[in-house]
């Protein structure tokens, strides 16, 4: 796939803002002008924009159509990096009529009512659902259309929880389990066999992990981290980062990738409600950095 300048109009995929931890999509118009944007203006619009691959460092998958539409029909392959769960997000432009989406991704069939743009240079983005790529490989993927066939400008999968929302435990404590992560990376992944249980594969640097949480009840909080690593491949340098505070942790050569053991290393104060823990290697010392079973974050009193 050939794609324009870094900076050209045809690389924009998708336009959205920022709001809280959460990304708002944005309706958009391309134009002989340029970019003009609708609804929101109070706000910094920013962009998804097409690289030279589908996957981009940070994991999301554009999928950019390659012509029209075939008896109603858009169709990728995709060979996946790494398996993990991805939100899926549509693109299109519609001018009147109606139409529903019916993707065709990893056994997700579920289907989804699309409402018109009014123009055919006018895009809107709706979220189709969550697909799980069980291995990495190739994929098939594809997008029917019943009724109105829409202008499609960009099928985007985005990195999704692997499992379920993290709330405050009775004790006040909160649980950043590996299987309710969510995967920034190419080669990172949740490991679901029960002897792993982690988030494992950790040989790029530019791979991250986070966790969404909600707080009740605020305060200074011990935060624990389960780690193993292997024999002779500790030593690469990590930050974790939370609530605007970072701590650097050195990772510990533990004998064993799945040779879990918990180090305390540092408090964060956290205020009611919703945050985001991240942990982002800064310098990998060997072959892989390191695997994550858990975060522990333990109220002091």
């Amino acid at each position: 796939m050939t794609l324009a300048a870094a900076d050209s109009l045809d690389r924009i995929a998708n336009v959205y803002i920022k709001d809280g931890l959460n990304l708002r999509p944005l309706e958009f118009s391309i134009t002989a002008t340029g970019l003009k944007t609708h609804g929101d203006k109070k706000n910094e619009a920013r962009t998804d924009r097409f690289g030279d691959t589908p996957q981009l460092p940070d994991g999301r998958i554009l999928l950019k159509p390659t012509g029209g539409a075939i008896n109603q029909t858009y169709a990728w392959d995709y060979n996946a990096s790494r398996p993990g769960k991805y939100w899926v997000e549509l693109v299109y432009s519609l001018v009147k009529g109606d139409s529903t989406a019916v993707p065709n991704i990893s056994a997700y069939r579920i289907p989804t009512r699309l409402e018109a743009t009014g123009a055919t240079n006018r895009f809107r983005n709706v979220t189709l659902g969550k697909v799980y790529f069980v291995q990495p490989g190739e994929q098939k993927i594809g997008l029917k259309f019943r009724g109105d066939t829409p202008r499609v400008r960009a099928l985007i999968l985005r990195p999704g929880p692997e499992g379920e929302s993290i709330g405050q435990a009775l004790d006040r404590s909160m649980l950043l389990h590996a299987r309710d992560a969510t995967i920034h990376g190419t080669k990172l992944q949740y490991e679901t066999k029960p002897h792993k249980n982690t988030v494992g594969y950790w040989v790029n640097v530019s791979d991250q992990v986070c966790w969404d949480f909600t707080v009740t009840s605020g305060g200074m909080f011990d935060v624990e981290i389960h780690q193993g690593c292997g024999k002779g491949q500790g030593g690469s340098r990590v930050a974790l980062e939370v609530g605007g505070q970072q701590l650097g942790f050195t990772v510990k050569d533990t004998g064993h990738f799945q040779n879990f053991v918990a180090y305390n290393i540092g408090t964060v104060n956290l205020a009611k409600g919703k945050h985001r823990f991240w942990i982002k290697p800064v310098k990998k010392a060997r072959n892989a950095i390191m695997d994550v079973r858990r975060i522990r974050l333990t109220p002091i009193n």
